[in-house]
């Protein structure tokens, strides 16, 4: 379940510069049954967070993060971020253990997943990185940057980004 109550004030005024209000809720089902349709398995955390964050597009507060820049929003839109992509889902899945479904994009469009335990993590360009373990942290960091970001996998090939020593 969802706690709005546990965030900061500061994280619900951005939420409510975004046009998030308490108690929001919007019809899931244009987003669910495409995704379904590509084999997707929704549950029931992300279809509370989409049903009350879906269309939205939270804005950062503050744009420069401890290891990385955070110049873009976090755009709650399952289908941007997991149409055509449920391949990715597999490997995240695979990788990490877990059901995962998409919620929506952030840094540079990567999709973010959110696995049935409440578990947020953004993935693209061969890397995996860790939004937070729960919905509330995952919305935080997005908005405030104010932790590092954590990547928990990159494709052979590649380094981890950030580097592991810029924590």
């Amino acid at each position: 379940m969802v706690r709005f109550e546990s965030l900061r004030p500061d994280t619900l005024a951005a939420l409510s510069v975004s046009g998030w209000r308490p108690h929001r809720c919007v019809s899931i089902s244009h987003w669910i049954e495409p995704l379904a349709d590509e084999g997707y398995r929704v549950h029931p955390l992300a279809e509370e967070v989409l049903a009350t964050m879906g269309g939205l597009t939270i804005e950062p507060t503050n744009r420069v993060g401890p290891n990385f820049s955070n110049d873009e929003p976090f755009a709650f839109d399952p289908l941007a971020a997991g149409a055509g992509q449920r391949d990715m889902a597999v490997e995240v899945e695979s990788v990490l253990g877990g059901t995962y479904f998409p919620i929506g994009e952030w840094l540079s469009y990567s999709s973010v997943f959110m696995e049935s335990e409440g578990r947020v993590i953004a993935t693209g360009l061969g890397w995996i990185w860790e939004l937070g373990p729960t919905f509330e942290e995952a919305l935080e960091l997005a908005v405030f940057a104010d932790r590092p970001l954590i990547c928990l996998h990159s494709d052979p090939g590649l380094d981890p980004w950030p580097p592991i020593s810029s924590r």
